[in-house]
């Protein structure tokens, strides 16, 4: 290995083998292995047309002299292998897997590729859309949703473990699961099940251009999706993978691997090998590499707002990533329980001043629209809030909720009117519990903030009984104001509803003494960012602690102050000592600390941070 925290590996489509020459192979290699470093590849066996396995093996004498490692790998689309296929509308070519022939086919695909692989990866093609008359049939009266997760997980079982491991027992398997999470039920993806019969999964970390494709994936995404998989199979998660596509700068590139990295992977895929080789947006990436590996040796186990999206679901789609780019940490789950977690319960504090809407409860958890897809959440969140915890649930949790589970109500007195919230003016409690700032868009006001000349923002218009919830921030404009976060108690803990824009993006051009005010209630490491958007805030167990700035059009150096609780001595740059700039200061020292007689001491640190750049810091007590 190249570095000491993960692999490097691209990987090699099967049109490209049939085709490159050893003379270009060796050229690619060379230029790979001066800017990338590349420790691993895996090699297709197969998509639309078979490697043949005299390229296969030419790839793999080069790749020997080169110490490149070599596995396998498969994407599942095909062409059209007799005449009725032509009226199967099928995306992508992918497969329609109530066809014979095509069933044939990848026991085919998956057989081959095992006879030449001990490992192989599948590519996030596996899935299917095709509603031709075979499959209208044999779906009968189950929704495409049930029926499609059921097939997959036969096609899973059947046409690729079964046959590959009955022609090479040791062949180890993996399932790449793409960026776009909120499909997956639709589309048979189905990790709830598949992760019980593949040996490990991987991560699609894809984000590219937001705004230029219909996947509309906020970039947080790459950092997010890894810690959601994690969840999924714990220590089995191989890695990230992202390509160069539809990234219109280098630095829209290059984020891709930092935030995968920040994730703490195994391996980190750069798709594909024809793709980077050559490409100046690669050249940078070996440098870069460097100086993430040199961090993540220092890093703990990544922590953050628990979130819960469970398996199937979807609602609020990558909300989290969103919140995710304006500096709050998250850390999304496939399953919860209910109960306040065995670590945290053991370290709780007692104090629970009303109305400071502090870090003060024995544990957190953020739930969102796609939350509602457990039936027995209703019942989790009262023993989890009963039990001591604090449950945030965003504007469309309980807007589902009221009409879903209306047994949310012993919860909380607030209630969704249907109409809307237009704010151009917002009010935020201040560190005196009784007392508010209050700031416009576009500037004025006597708040702390500047406003973002983004004009009004739309909410839910979501109603509290006042003096039964309180409210902590309210927004609107003129005389009418409603709260956007509201909390009641219940039992030991809080109950809090985070009432977010119709359009997600608008998070962004919130006032940053707004979001500031937002990232204090929701934070869980004891560490949150005074700052504008577009700037991520990653924290780890062991009292380390990053930030990574977004490039977009009209960005520049952005100023932050970091809040920690405690009384911090300084803390410490966590860099490469070998391309640290000697104008970048090694530490930062308290700009203040401040004691409150109900909170104790917080310490402030001011810093500056250029656009897509990242760093990363350790706490000295």
């Amino acid at each position: 290995m190249f570095y000491k925290n993960f692999k490097t590996v691209t990987y090699c489509v099967a049109g490209w083998v049939n085709h490159v020459t050893e003379k270009q192979l060796r050229k690619d290699a060379d230029f790979l292995q001066k800017y990338v470093k590349i420790d691993k590849i895996y090699l297709e066996t197969y998509r639309d047309e078979f490697a043949k396995k005299e390229k296969i093996q030419m790839v793999k004498k080069v790749m020997a002299d080169y110490g490149i490692e070599v596995s396998g790998g498969i994407t599942t689309v095909t062409p059209d292998l007799n005449e009725s296929d032509k009226k199967r509308q099928r995306l992508f070519n992918t497969f329609c897997y109530c066809n014979e022939p095509m069933r044939d086919r990848l026991k085919e695909v998956s057989e081959y590729t095992a006879s030449l692989f001990d490992e192989f990866i599948i590519d996030d093609f596996f899935f299917t859309q095709c509603m031709c008359e075979d499959c209208i049939r044999e779906k009968g009266k189950k929704s495409w949703e049930e029926f499609r997760l059921s097939k997959m997980f036969e096609v899973s079982e059947n046409l690729i473990i079964k046959p590959a491991k009955k022609v090479n027992p040791k062949v180890h398997i993996i399932i790449k699961y793409p960026n776009w999470r909120e499909s997956f039920a639709e589309t048979g993806y189905n990790p709830k099940d598949q992760r019980k019969i593949f040996d490990s999964i991987y991560t699609g970390t894809e984000t590219r251009h937001g705004s230029q494709t219909d996947q509309h994936l906020p970039r947080y995404l790459s950092y997010s999706l890894m810690r959601y998989f994690e969840s999924a199979l714990p220590g089995k998660n191989g890695g990230g993978w992202f390509d160069p596509f539809d990234c219109d700068r280098i630095d829209t590139y290059l984020e891709q691997a930092y935030l995968t990295a920040f994730a703490k992977p195994k391996e980190i895929m750069m798709f594909c090998w024809p793709a980077i080789a050559g490409n100046k947006r690669a050249t940078p990436l070996g440098f870069m590499y460097d100086k993430l590996d040199k961090i993540l040796t220092h890093l703990g186990n990544p922590v953050g707002l628990k979130t819960y999206i469970p398996f199937d679901s979807k609602g609020d789609d990558h909300i989290e990533d969103y919140l995710g780019m304006a500096g709050i940490p998250m850390e999304p789950v496939c399953e919860w329980d209910g109960n306040i977690s065995a670590s945290v319960e053991a370290n709780a504090k007692t104090e629970k001043p009303f109305g400071t809407g502090k870090n003060i409860y024995k544990d957190s958890v953020f739930l969102t629209a796609s939350s509602l897809k457990d039936p027995d959440i209703v019942q989790k969140i009262k023993n989890f809030t009963k039990a001591g915890g604090h449950t945030i649930v965003t504007s469309g949790f309980l807007t589902g909720a009221l009409e879903k589970y209306p047994e949310i109500k012993e919860l909380t007195g607030m209630t969704y009117s249907g109409r809307t919230l237009s704010a151009d003016e917002f009010m935020y409690e201040t560190s005196n519990q009784f007392a508010k700032n209050y700031i416009k868009l576009g500037g004025g006001g006597a708040g702390t903030g500047i406003g973002t000349g983004s004009g009004v923002i739309e909410f839910p218009l979501i109603e509290h009984r006042n003096n039964a919830s309180w409210s902590l921030m309210n927004a609107g404009h003129g005389d009418y104001h409603e709260s956007i976060l509201c909390f009641d108690t219940y039992g030991e803990g809080r109950f809090t509803v985070l009432n977010l824009p119709y359009m997600p993006s608008k998070i962004y051009d919130l006032p940053a003494s707004v979001l500031t005010a937002i990232r204090e209630q929701l934070e869980v490491s004891g560490i949150w960012l005074d700052c504008p958007s577009g700037v991520s805030l990653f924290t780890y167990d062991n009292k380390t602690f990053g930030l990574y700035s977004y490039t977009h059009d009209g960005c520049a150096p952005l100023d932050f102050n970091v809040h920690i609780r405690g009384k911090v001595q300084k803390i410490e740059r966590i860099f490469d000592s070998d391309t640290h700039l000697p104008w970048e200061p090694a530490e930062l020292k308290p700009l203040y600390v401040q004691d409150d007689e109900h909170l104790g001491k917080e310490t402030v640190f001011h810093g500056r941070i250029l656009p897509g750049d990242f760093m990363f810091f350790k706490i000295k007590e």
